[in-house]
C-alpha cells in the first residue's frame, strides 16, 4: 500500500521555520547594548535641544559645545514606563535647559550614547537605575 504523504505540510513547515529563525537575529539585536562603551562613561554638558518622552525608547538630544562649535549628542534612554516607575515624566527635561550628563558613548565615536545619569538645573540627579550610581 503506497502512503499518500503529502509534500505541502512539510514544505508550509520549512517556510515557517525559516521565516522564524530569519526575525530572530533583528528582534534580538534591537535589544542589545553592545553598541555602547559601558567601561568609558563620557560626562557631557550641555544646553537640552529636546526630550523625546516616547516609547520604545526616550531620547535626549543635547547640545554641547566643543570648542566654538554647537554639537549635538542624541542620547538613548529607557522606555517610559521604567522612567515613570523612576519619577521621571514628559517635563523631567525642558528645552533650553542646562544639564550635566553622563552617557555610555557610542563605541564607534559618533556623538550619542545611553544615559546612565544627569543632573538638573536645581541639582536633581535623575538616573533610570534604582539607585543613582
Amino acid at each position: 500500500m503506497k502512503s499518500k504523504l503529502s509534500w505541502r505540510p512539510v514544505l508550509i513547515g520549512f517556510i515557517a521555520c525559516g521565516a522564524i529563525v530569519a526575525g530572530a537575529g533583528p528582534a534580538s539585536a534591537h535589544h542589545s547594548f553592545a553598541m555602547f562603551d559601558k567601561d568609558h562613561p563620557l560626562e557631557l554638558e550641555g544646553t537640552v535641544k529636546t526630550w523625546e518622552f516616547t516609547n520604545p525608547h526616550s531620547w535626549l538630544v543635547l547640545t554641547v559645545m566643543q570648542g566654538d562649535s554647537a554639537v549635538d549628542y542624541s542620547i538613548e534612554g529607557s522606555s517610559v514606563n521604567t522612567l515613570v516607575r523612576r519619577g521621571w515624566g514628559p517635563k523631567t527635561f525642558e528645552a533650553g535647559q542646562k544639564v550635566t550628563v553622563i552617557i555610555s558613548p557610542l563605541k564607534n565615536g559618533s556623538r550619542g550614547g545611553a544615559f546612565v545619569k544627569g543632573t538638573l538645573p536645581d541639582g536633581t540627579v535623575v538616573s533610570e537605575s534604582p539607585s543613582p550610581n
